[in-house]
């Protein structure tokens, strides 16, 4: 627990500092600087920082904390209740920005302008996020700083089924916007931060289903893909029985017996193996003495290669 407090402690202090800086920047600077820029760097500083803390939280949580999803989730939602309630009016997105250009609420200069302060804020996010990384606080963040030597993709699918659920989870999330941005904003942030908590669960689920094709704690039947064992078990004899095994044992003492024989009757007649042929040719021998071997040596024999079969 020693590091969720320390990301709890994150998230309150990044908030605080945020809200200050609106209130000093609405309190000194004219009200078109502050609606244009000075909200929108804020804000954008403040979702950054605590989203970057939270996927922290996400990635080494379940492992190194023992974080479940519930308790995710229920972080989730209290912090885009906190940023609907602390961003003054502010959208902190990119995508928002573009979407009251094309519909024609903004103009393309005050459009380039959030998007600078948006640019700004989140740059300010990452460096005072790897600041309050350094200190290495709790184990997670330690380990955090480990991790970011080598850098690896946040995207736990394949890009095309990332840009998929990506795109799904957007469509349903500023179709929401349009439908509530003329609301009262006590109905207007509660229902936004319950959409992305459901749109953040729901889109875990549909990549896993998509990247799997199936759930492993529900299902373990394949929906989406057939799978086919990529190597095949070699086809080779059957192994033989104990009678086999037995009969070909009795098989080959009949056939060594047999030319055991065979090799004590040619070497009690000629004086050299079964398998053995004199050699010719290669300097005087040894001779004939009796006339019973000279017979014998004159006599056509069969060939080795019949002898040792």
């Amino acid at each position: 627990m020693a590091g969720l407090n320390v990301s709890l402690s994150f998230f309150l202090g990044t908030i605080a500092l945020c809200q200050a800086a609106r209130r000093a920047s609405k309190a000194l600077l004219p009200a078109g600087a502050y609606n244009g820029f000075a909200r929108e760097a804020a804000g954008a500083a403040q979702l950054g920082a605590c989203c970057l803390e939270l996927r922290v939280l996400v990635e080494l949580g379940p492992w190194a904390g023992g974080f479940g999803p519930d308790l995710l989730l229920t972080l989730l939602f209290l912090l885009f209740l906190a940023h609907g309630a602390t961003f003054d009016g502010a959208s902190a997105n990119p995508a928002v920005s573009l979407q009251e250009l094309l519909l024609a609420e903004a103009s393309v200069p005050s459009t380039l302008l959030k998007l600078v302060a948006q640019a700004l804020g989140v740059q300010a996010a990452c460096t005072l996020t790897q600041l309050y990384w350094a200190w290495e606080l709790s184990d997670l963040h330690m380990l955090q700083n480990l991790m970011a030597a080598h850098c690896s993709s946040a995207l736990r699918t394949t890009v095309l089924h990332g840009a998929l659920v990506e795109g799904a989870c957007a469509f349903f999330f500023h179709l929401t916007l349009l439908r509530l941005q003329h609301s009262l904003p006590i109905y207007r942030v509660p229902a936004v931060a319950l959409l992305v908590t459901i749109l953040a669960y729901t889109g875990m689920v549909l990549a896993v289903l998509l990247y799997h094709g199936h759930l492993p704690r529900l299902f373990q039947r394949n929906l989406l893909y057939s799978q086919k064992n990529k190597y095949r078990t070699p086809r080779g004899k059957p192994a033989p029985g104990p009678g086999d095994t037995q009969m070909s044992a009795e098989g080959c003492r009949v056939q060594e017996s047999g030319q055991r024989g065979v090799g004590r009757q040619l070497l009690g007649s000629s004086g050299h193996g079964p398998c053995e042929r004199p050699v010719r040719g290669r300097g005087p021998g040894p001779r004939l003495r009796t006339p019973e071997l000279r017979e014998h040596q004159n006599r056509p024999h069969s060939s080795p290669e019949t002898i040792c079969q």
